[in-house]
């Protein structure tokens, strides 16, 4: 291996000598990334606003942890191709040395182009559901006709263009800054999260009165009452099967716990990526979980399990004559009103909001920047500038398709929706995952020199065979169950699948038209750049 780094160094198949990026993150920071791509606040909301009323009588603490726990293979070996190949885009960069080049970049492509487009979509959603939620709350508690309005505007399509348009350039502006301040951005982040998530606690373990009279005070007398026979007149059917809620869990974790393994796509920045990065998506899972569950826990102090569904039935069903507001940030709210603890949640939500948007932003722009370092795409999209030292051209990339997401999300397309991109996720994982789990035998010169993390056994099995192998079952059932239950998997039809198809096909075209383009202009085959191991 040493000896082919050198052929290929003369040969220029990479960009450059190093990779010019700086490792600064560590096991808080990677922590960090995590917890911000999961987000406290927009997958703070879907427990009680889409799981409970998607799978009425699961509990919601069940589905929570059974996602969990299963989200913790799929971290382990995520953590371990990090850890394999401590580099930009590391997933892509074992799989296309591991098992094939053009299927790893096909499906690394795919990822990314999705991905971006999930970060325009998630930017719409800051003017699409979390301004006017809490706006219409503090419209609602406060009577005030004006927060009402602007909560209408905000959630049309000029406002999601508007207002996302705005958060893009926020997001872009950000994410050009040198790694170290792009942390503490984050970190203030993180904090100011956990202040509005003690701030929910403290209104729902001190509330002022009964839930059911402080809901009917707000939302109308007898609304409370009502709420269960409503739901079920317009077709919610309860079933509190611990099957259903096991399913439920494993379909819905890789949703709610999406982004804890995010480091491992910029791995060349990572410290020690044996120790940060299982570390910091194990902390960063354990800690969102645990803030979930708690609130779950002080909630279902004073509401039944079955009302909080009913509530979320009604709002996924579209029952608008009902008014339906299933969200943890309103049932606090009106618990004790406050409008000041209630701006420092609304201005937490968006913070954190904006931080999601930021890790997608990252994350996609070390990707195509390990492509680019691959001589794959054009170099000058791994331009690292001097003082920053970030790839301004790569986020510039990123930022373009993401406006292209919120303006798609605000006409109401479903390029960016988050119901296909998991699919999407998890179709396009397959090929890396396959790699970590065969890696032992196809590479076992490699296997033999990496990381004693990474050459864990159990009676003479490689460990990351035996947990690749659980992660593997876990994204096939959660690709088999897309289609199963509709209620989960609705969208994924003839387009979404044609769409996944031409857009792997597409990666495919561009890897072999960027390998006969080197080897016609240049005198170089791509495909040796795949027969060694990119520099740091």
């Amino acid at each position: 291996m040493a000896e082919m780094a050198a052929t290929t160094e003369d040969r220029r198949l990479y960009a450059r000598k190093s990779s010019g990026l700086v490792r600064t993150i560590g096991v808080f920071g990677a922590m960090v990334f995590g917890v911000h791509c999961i987000s406290l606040s927009s997958s703070g909301l879907i427990p009680f606003s889409w799981v409970a009323g998607v799978w009425p009588g699961s509990s919601i603490i069940g589905v929570l942890t059974v996602a969990m726990i299963f989200c913790l293979f799929h971290a382990y070996t995520y953590s371990v191709i990090g850890a394999t190949m401590p580099r930009s885009a590391a997933d892509y960069t074992l799989a296309s040395r591991v098992l094939s080049a053009p299927l790893a970049f096909a499906a690394s492509w795919t990822l990314v182009i999705f991905s971006a487009m999930v970060a325009g979509s998630l930017i719409a959603w800051i003017p699409n559901t979390a301004i006017p939620v809490l706006f219409r709350t503090m419209g609602i508690i406060f009577n005030n006709p004006g927060f009402l309005s602007f909560a209408g505007w905000s959630e049309s399509a000029a406002g999601i263009i508007i207002i996302g348009s705005i958060c893009t350039v926020i997001t872009f502006i950000t994410m050009i800054l040198p790694t170290r301040t792009i942390l503490r951005i984050l970190e203030v982040g993180f904090f100011l999260g956990i202040i509005a998530w003690v701030i929910l606690y403290f209104q729902l373990g001190t509330a002022v009165g009964s839930f059911e009279a402080q809901w009917d005070k707000f939302m109308g007398a007898g609304s409370y009452a009502g709420r269960i026979q409503l739901a079920v007149d317009n077709g919610m059917v309860t079933n509190p099967n611990v099957a259903i809620m096991t399913l439920a869990g494993l379909i819905m974790g890789f949703w709610i716990f999406y982004g804890y393994y995010i480091p491992t796509f910029f791995a060349g920045e990572v410290k020690q990526a044996e120790k940060t990065l299982i570390s910091g998506s194990w902390a960063s899972l354990i800690t969102t979980w645990a803030i979930f569950v708690v609130a779950a826990l002080l909630l279902q102090r004073m509401v039944p399990l079955e009302w909080i569904a009913a509530e979320s039935y009604l709002s996924n069903a579209g029952i608008s004559d009902a008014n339906p507001m299933p969200y943890i940030t309103f049932y606090a709210a009106i618990l004790r009103p406050s409008a000041l603890l209630t701006w420092i949640v609304a201005i937490a939500w968006v913070y954190t909001l904006i931080n999601l948007a930021q890790t997608y932003f990252f994350y996609c722009s070390r990707i195509i920047f390990a492509w680019s370092f691959d001589r794959l795409i054009p170099e000058k999209v791994c331009y690292i500038h001097p003082t920053l030292r970030s790839p301004i051209v790569a986020i510039a990339i990123i930022t373009v398709i993401a406006e292209i997401g919120v303006i798609d999300a605000a006409l109401g397309g479903v390029m960016g929706a988050q119901l296909n991109f998991v699919f999407f996720a998890v179709c396009t994982q397959l090929v890396p995952c396959l790699a970590i789990t065969l890696f032992p035998f196809l590479k076992p010169d490699m296997f033999e020199n990496a990381s004693a993390f990474v050459r864990r056994k159990v009676g003479g099995i490689p460990v990351i065979t035996l947990v690749g192998c659980v992660t593997l079952l876990y994204q096939v059932w959660m690709l088999v169950a897309s289609f199963l239950f509709p209620a989960v998997g609705g969208r994924i039809g003839v387009g979404t699948l044609g769409t996944l198809a031409a857009f792997i096909i597409s990666g495919i075209i561009v890897f072999y038209a960027a390998r006969a383009y080197r080897l016609n202009k240049e005198g170089i085959d791509i495909n040796w750049t795949f027969q060694s191991i990119p520099p740091v």
